[in-house]
């Protein structure tokens, strides 16, 4: 796994809109050493002397965010997040094959979520004060893998939290949500 900028010279994952971080907000990302899968993404904004408050939230799949930009859904998540008084945002998601549009992602599940993937997601829930499940509708093939990821976040023993729930019981993403969408228990296991 490399820290660090986004390695676009290796895998593009389409996109086009890439946000400036907010002032005062240093950013952060891991990617496995073929570029085509992100493990985790970070926004820091403690002020000094201060300890973190941290948040994670865990999406479908990465797009462009990278260290020194955001897409359009991190920058709706670290609204969130800066509302609720936290100072440290963490993102990580159930697959973490880099695509800006879902039918992009590989068909085949193995290929869709690396073996770094899970555990860097229980690594960023044991360091937050909770888990925002935010990854939306994904086909039926990524079920067992979206299963797994919520199981092992979920044995980390943080509480699960999400935006509201889809008719098919999946955690709403947060993109199209309100910003004063209220935060509920995620009833899913």
């Amino acid at each position: 796994m490399s820290v660090g900028a986004a390695p676009e010279h290796l895998h593009d994952p389409g996109g086009k809109v890439r946000l400036r971080l907010p002032d005062g907000v240093i950013g952060g990302a891991a990617y496995s050493e073929c570029g085509r899968y992100r493990q985790m993404l970070s926004r820091d904004w403690t002020p000094e002397g201060s300890a973190p408050r941290t948040v994670l939230f865990v999406g479908m799949n990465p797009s462009v965010a990278s260290a020194e930009v955001s897409d359009p859904t991190c920058h709706r998540e670290l609204g969130f997040a800066r509302d609720w008084k936290f100072t440290r945002y963490l993102k990580g998601n159930v697959l973490d094959w880099r695509a800006t549009s879902p039918k992009d992602i590989p068909r085949d599940p193995a290929e869709a979520c690396s073996a770094l993937n899970i555990p860097a997601l229980v690594d960023m829930a044991q360091e937050a004060e909770f888990v925002v499940l935010a990854y939306g509708k994904l086909h039926a093939r990524y079920q067992p893998v979206v299963r797994a990821a919520l199981s092992a976040i979920a044995d980390s023993g943080r509480p699960l939290k999400c935006l509201g729930l889809n008719k098919d019981g999946s955690a709403k993403h947060p993109l199209y949500l309100r910003k004063d969408t209220p935060l509920m228990d995620y009833p899913g296991l």
